[in-house]
Formats: structure tokens, sequence, C-alpha cells
């Protein structure tokens, strides 16, 4: 016999079938992507953001020469014969140095904990000016770097360890719409010790009697079948009805399956005993087909796409599409990965390497990343993804640490 209440079931009936409201509006396009850094050696505590613009950077002017013989043809051949793994592909355009710096960052403790940067801006807004910035404390500041402001907000009601899940949504109370963005931030492993696990910063409007005015953070229940048994794997939004829904995988544990939080009744339920097949995060992208694009969390970590609209607490959503999006060495050995979604149906792919041997210990020489546009198009009732431009960039006096 059913245990939910009756508001949790009908949470559960539109998660097994919803639609999308017709009236949703569509992306905007990005211009440009953020990098932030970290220096190697005694600059360690020194983080930069750098901010790369894609149209120019990561894409040709049209796809149609993306797509051209010639182009194709370069990529082609080099695939044929691979070099030794320590060389860079002759079609891949080598960055020395990342743009200027727009922000500069550095930690306060000499304790070797990290930053972590987040984005603070609805994703499907083509925003990408707002960054806040964590301590390991819980410690936050929010940054514009359209504007060149910065501004500090409350701490965190408790830390949410290294690289916590986040995302934005617009916030429907909201009274100023240049004070809408809501920011909810988890601990990808929910711990008792842990007095809130799960929360969202958001503007505050003079009139309420929560909070002060200003931006304040506001906890949330944490997913109680996650608390001290299973790290979340990855996470993604869906819309029903205009709520934004978000939804936790983890594969292992007592809690493998998928949960979501309904951010209007601020309520958790389980989808059901199968986990998405995303690496970190998937986005939803109306224009494309209604479908929920990522980096898959097998390897080879293609790029790829899964339909959201309507699936079943029994059976896993299956892989619609999977494009192999980089043609490299075997040997270069994947540490990390991420996307961020430009629009117009472009997006772009970050992927960080080891790779080269040293002869004497046979450990790998170099790291560095991959940067990379491409773009899904339909082609005859069905999705092409056309490759545009890779970029490499070696890890010689810093490293990438985040792009978004």
């Amino acid at each position: 016999e059913s245990t939910l209440s009756a508001a949790e079931e009908e949470d559960k009936k539109l998660v097994v079938s919803f639609f999308v409201g017709a009236g949703r509006i569509k992306m905007k396009v990005r211009q440009f992507v953020n990098v932030v850094m970290q220096k190697y050696g005694r600059s360690s505590s020194l983080y930069t953001v750098s901010r790369i613009k894609a149209e120019e950077q990561l894409f040709y002017r049209s796809t149609a020469e993306a797509q051209a013989p010639a182009t194709s043809q370069q990529k082609e051949n080099f695939n044929m014969a691979l070099p030794s793994s320590a060389v860079v592909p002759p079609w891949m355009e080598i960055m020395s140095r990342m743009p200027p710096a727009m922000l500069r960052f550095e930690r306060s403790s000499s304790d070797g904990t990290k930053l972590d940067f987040l984005p603070f801006y609805e994703r499907s807004s083509g925003g990408s000016s707002k960054i806040l910035c964590l301590d390991a404390s819980g410690r936050s500041f929010l940054y514009d770097i359209d504007a060149g402001s910065s501004q500090p907000v409350p701490c965190l009601n408790s830390p949410k360890g290294d690289n916590p899940i986040c995302f934005s949504i617009t916030n429907p109370e909201a009274l100023d719409p240049e004070q809408a963005d809501a920011l909810y931030v988890m601990n990808k492993f929910p711990v008792s010790r842990n007095p809130c696990n799960f929360e969202v910063l958001k503007y505050s409007d003079p009139s309420s009697c929560e909070k002060m005015e200003g931006w304040n953070w506001h906890r949330l229940p944490s997913p109680i079948d996650y608390v001290d048994v299973s790290l979340v794997k990855c996470h993604t939004l869906l819309h029903i009805d205009g709520d934004p829904i978000f939804l936790a995988s983890s594969p292992k544990g007592s809690a493998m399956g998928t949960h979501c939080f309904n951010t209007v009744t601020r309520k958790w339920f389980k989808a059901g005993r199968w986990t998405l097949p995303f690496f970190n995060r998937a986005e939803h992208v109306l224009e494309l087909g209604n479908l929920w694009f990522g980096i898959c969390n097998s390897s080879p970590n293609h790029f790829c796409a899964i339909d959201l609209s309507s699936i079943h607490p029994d059976k896993a959503p299956s892989l619609l599409y999977n494009w192999q999006d980089l043609d490299l060495p075997e040997d270069w050995v994947l540490l990390d990965c991420s996307f961020v979604y430009l629009g117009a149906g472009r997006f772009c792919i970050t992927k960080i390497f080891e790779f080269g041997e040293d002869e004497d210990t046979g450990h790998p020489t170099e790291m560095g990343a991959v940067i990379s546009g491409v773009e899904v198009v339909p082609s005859d009732k069905t999705l092409q993804m056309v490759k545009h431009k890779s970029i490499f960039y070696n890890f010689v006096r810093d490293n990438i640490v985040c792009v978004f």
C-alpha cells in the first residue's frame, strides 16, 4: 500500500507523464564562456576568470563551412595515422594563453582548501555574467562581470563540500526582474552531521517577514534517502506545468535511483530505480526536439541525448543519440568533462586529459584541456551533430578549474 501523501502521489504522476508548456521562452544565444583558472606553485591561492568569445574561437562562420570537404578531410587525414600520444592533433588550435582575466580571486587561508565557482543565472536566459564564489567555510561573494561589481552575500547555513551541485531558476515571487534569479546549492554527498545539505539563495523583498532585504540563503529539506549513504552523480531539471523539478541520480547504495525535488512544493519524491546516463549534469533543450543533452558517463564519454518528457518508474530512459564529439589518440586519459549550452543548437564541450608517458615511471607527463564547439542540427526527421573548432590549452602555468 502506498505511503505517499495525496500531494506526493500527484507529483509522481506528473513525473511519469508530463508536457512542457508551449509558452516557455526559448533560450537566448550566449556570447561568452567563462573559464576559471588556478595558478600553479606559490601562486596556487590565486584564481582568475577569463572569457572565451565562443562565436569567434569555437565556431566557423556557418554550419556549411564546418561541414565543408576541406575541413572534414583535414581531420580524417590525421585520424588515419595518429602520431605519439604527446602530440596535439594538427587540426586543433593551440591556445598558449587564455584571454586577459576579467576577475581575480585570492584564497585567504593557506590550508590548501579550494574555492568553488558557480554560475548564478538561469541557463535558458542567455546570461553568463553573474558568478558566485564559495570558500570551504561557506562564505560567499557575488560577482557580476558585465557590471564590474561585487557584493558580499550572507554565508551558507553550512558548507556544501567540494564541487557542490548547483542550478538556477527564475524566482516566480520576485518583484524586481533584475533580482529574479534563485540559486540552489546542494552537497553531493548529503550527511546527517551537516545541519543543512540543501539551500537556495534568493532576493528577499522588503515586505517579506522571513529575512532582511537583500540576498539571503533559505534552508531546504535534504533528500532523506541519500543522507549518509549515496553520492549524487548526475542531476538535471524538468518543468512540469511551469514548476521546475530538480532530478538527482545516484548509481550506488540503498538510495540507488533518481529522486525529484519540486521547487514549488519543496517536497522530495522518487522517480524510479533507474539512473540518468550523464556525467555530472544534463540540460533540457526545448528547441532541439525537446531532449536532454549531456556527456555520457561511460567511456568513451561521447556527447549524447535522451528523452525525459515521458518516463516510467521501472524503465530507464535510453540514449537516443550518442555522438563522437572528439577524435584524439586512444591513450589520452580523460580526467574531467563538462559542457555549456550556448543557444541556437550550439554547445561548448570541455574535456581535461592526461597524456604522454615518462620513460622511467610510465606516468603521464602532460595535462591539458580541449575546448570544442559543436552544433546539433535537424536532418531528415532526426538530429545530427556537426563539429566546429577545437582549441587545446596545456596546463603549464595554471590549470582549468571549471568552464561554464
